[in-house]
């Protein structure tokens, strides 16, 4: 009889049976094979918020292959994901096994690794141990917790602003940091500074130089920090251009000296080995990845055996790691750049027992393991940090030459560095893929001596305006997720893809931009909800978890203080949201007019986006698309004589009556004279010639038929005329 080991995917599940070899058999459950309903709340508030757990459909046909798999076994091991969500997924595991109807109980093993590895595997068969039923309770609560959330909180926005949104207790405060700053950037006011830039020639070398102050004023002054909490950072000496001229003209009647050389050497320590959020920044930072892109290639390579386990906020390195480091790092670069560093996170509610995210095995070198794009960019990187973190800082010459006029009037500073020794950065040869190079080019000064004369060449002012805080990039936002202690490692990726997917922020180029629905959203629930929107509260939650996770905390009482002043909140809320319009995001110019009433309009935010909508609704149910057209507008021009030509008939229903002529997000289209009750719609139809003078010759299906063309959220595009369902596409390139 073999013993049987139970994890969660058939990757690890093929990984660990390439050690064990046949007198084990390794079987995946395929994730969480229980979880709260989809179609109702699922927890008793009335009975210890006791959650009522089923078998969801895509589980049952694994619930039974682990059922006839534990029927045969004898000794049976949960080897799930170390984590709070892996200890919860075994727990299921053996309640659904130890209950079920015509199977023996068993005494079922939990073992944990960090690595999968033969060492660590058989490391850990040999010592088993029972389910954390602390890490089961934190993940118990926090699934309950953000299921009373979302569920109590989400029809209150359905009812306010539209039907289909939700709010959830971590997604709703990562939504607040980005309308936040969005309003930090809305507020901000420009404010346009110049700087100086001189040239000087000493002894037949130039000098570039920067204009440091005049008359001991700095011309750019870090400020106090009363005015950096107004989102002020700096103040500027030169704030016009007639300034700068004048200064310019005052500089060449002075003559100029060395006042001073400084060199001083500066190290550059190493950064820690990678955590999970510190590995998503470097993701997005360094290849442009989303969080959820990092994740799944570092889930691959966990799974694969080749890097540890990726969900960690942990900068501890294994001894046995270390000194094989040791030996790898004074081999392949020399005993000079080896240096053990010990890191201490400062992350809130770090699980220090843990290890960091490194490489399995550094024989098990880049370039010699055949990896997708993807996962060897990941893997590179890890690869290189890891060893990075256990190797000397970079030693650079930092020389700082101080040119002032002879009456002291003005002070110039020219900075400039070379690399003495490459320390850490050596160990980023292994990162080929996308070619990172940790260390900056040489900006190397000419040899000069204090008190000696210099001569101005030219001077030359530079125009610059202060710019608004950046958006949170993903990677930005990970790292003030974790400043904040909102949220965990495991959770970031999820935060992200969920806030992006319900339209609340879209993503344009690396930025995530808060879209009017994201913002309208947030401006309700602070409005209301105060403590669950309040960062520090929300930290505070995930503390209580981390507690629970200890055994500090009881579950069921850290769930009830939660939720007992939140309902409160939410049936007040119910009652006061009925006397306001959130939906409503300003007024309209006063050239608009309602075309029902002549009433002023306001701006508002519907499914297709913002319109204009009559400040008298719902008495009055005028409305206008941003451009002014009305929908009557929109239908007249069906009969004009430039419609006519530039696009086909409209389609027809099954009883024979026209389409209508509809405006939506992307564009106009054709609706079924019933939408949106009968929600058919179709797009506008080039004529013959109008197509080919505008977009050329559209391709052919394999049986000959014309690509139709489509508007999306990214323009207009050919598509197969069974699209969506046949879901091939091309881009449009007129010939």
């Amino acid at each position: 009889m073999k013993d049987l080991i139970i994890v969660e995917s058939p990757t690890k599940a093929k990984t660990i049976n390439r050690f064990l070899g046949k007198k084990f058999n390794v079987i995946a459950s395929r994730g969480h094979i229980r979880d709260l309903p989809k179609s109702k709340l699922g927890v008793d508030v009335t009975k210890n918020y006791k959650p009522d757990y089923e078998i969801p459909e895509k589980a049952k046909k694994n619930v039974e292959a682990l059922r006839a798999a534990y029927k045969k076994s004898e000794n049976i091991y949960l080897a799930t994901d170390e984590d709070r969500e892996g200890e919860a997924i075994s727990w299921h595991i053996a309640y659904l096994l130890n209950n079920s109807k015509g199977l023996k109980k068993k005494d079922l093993k939990r073992i944990t690794f960090h690595e999968i590895t033969e060492h660590a595997i058989q490391k850990a068969l040999r010592t088993p141990g029972k389910v954390n039923t602390h890490l089961v309770n934190a993940q118990q609560a926090r699934r309950v917790l953000d299921r009373l959330v979302g569920y109590k909180l989400s029809p209150l926005l359905w009812k306010k602003i539209q039907f289909g949104l939700s709010a959830g207790r971590v997604q709703s405060v990562a939504l607040r940091l980005i309308v936040d700053r969005e309003h930090e950037r809305i507020a901000f006011k420009e404010e346009d500074y110049f700087t100086i830039q001189g040239i000087f020639d000493y002894r037949n070398d130039k000098i570039n130089a920067e204009l440091e102050s005049i008359d001991n004023k700095k011309v750019i002054k870090r400020v106090s920090k009363k005015q950096l909490e107004q989102g002020k950072q700096h103040s500027f000496l030169i704030k016009t251009e007639e300034h700068a001229k004048e200064v310019l003209k005052d500089l060449k009647q002075k003559l100029y000296f060395i006042n001073s050389v400084n060199e001083k050497e500066k190290l550059r320590r190493p950064f820690p080995p990678y955590t999970t959020s510190l590995l998503q920044q470097a993701g997005s930072n360094l290849a442009g990845f989303s969080a959820s892109r990092t994740m799944r290639s570092a889930q691959k390579l966990y799974e694969n055996g080749l890097i540890t386990y990726h969900r960690t906020d942990s900068y501890n390195l294994s001894n046995k790691f270390i000194d094989d480091a040791q030996k790898f790092i004074t081999k392949e670069f020399g005993n000079d750049f080896y240096k053990e560093t010990h890191f201490k996170t400062k992350s809130k509610g770090a699980q220090e027992a843990h290890e960091a995210i490194r490489p399995t095995h550094l024989k098990n070198l880049p370039e010699n393991i055949k990896l997708p794009r993807d996962e060897k960019i990941i893997y590179e990187l890890i690869y290189a940090r890891s060893l990075a973190s256990l190797m000397t800082p970079i030693k650079s010459l930092v020389t700082r030459i101080d040119i002032n006029s002879k009456d002291k009037k003005y002070l110039f500073k020219s900075v400039g560095s070379r690399v003495l020794f490459e320390g850490w950065a050596k160990a980023y040869k292994f990162v080929k893929t996308i070619g990172y190079n940790p260390l900056s080019e040489d900006n190397i000064l000419p040899k000069v001596e204090a008190n000696t004369d210099t001569k101005l060449l030219d001077s030359n002012f530079t125009k610059s305006t202060t710019q608004p805080p950046a958006r949170y990039t993903e990677a930005s936002l990970i790292k003030a997720l974790e400043k904040y202690g909102i949220g965990r490692p495991s959770t970031y990726a999820p935060i992200i893809s969920t806030i992006t997917s319900r339209n609340y922020v879209e993503k344009e180029n690396k930025y995530l931009i808060p879209l009017d629905l994201g913002m309208v959203v947030i401006k309700l629930l602070e409005e209301n909800f105060a403590d669950i929107m309040d960062y520090d509260f929300t930290a505070k939650v995930e503390g209580d978890l981390d507690k629970i996770a200890e055994g500090k905390e009881n579950w069921v009482e850290v769930v009830d203080s939660f939720y007992k002043p939140f309902e409160k909140k939410v049936i007040e809320a119910d009652a006061e949201l009925k006397r306001k319009d959130y939906k409503v995001l300003g007024d309209a110019p006063k050239n608009i007019k309602c075309p029902e009433c002549k009433a002023k309009m306001v701006l508002k935010l519907g499914r297709q986006g913002k319109f204009y909508s009559c400040s008298k609704f719902p008495d009055c149910k005028g409305a206008r698309f941003l451009n002014g057209e009305t929908e009557e507008d929109i239908n007249k021009k069906v009969d004009t004589k430039d419609f006519k030509k530039m696009y086909k008939t409209s389609p027809k229903t099954d009883d024979g009556r026209d389409f209508l002529l509809r405006k939506g997000r992307f564009g106009e289209f054709w609706a079924h004279p019933d939408y949106p009750k009968v929600k058919e719609a179709k797009p506008l139809q080039y004529t013959k010639v109008a197509l080919v003078q505008k977009f050329g010759k559209p391709p052919k299906t394999d049986d000959g038929r014309d690509f139709l063309l489509r508007s999306g959220k990214f323009g207009t595009f050919w598509a197969h005329p069974d699209y969506p369902k046949v879901k091939e596409t091309r881009k449009i390139t007129k010939t």
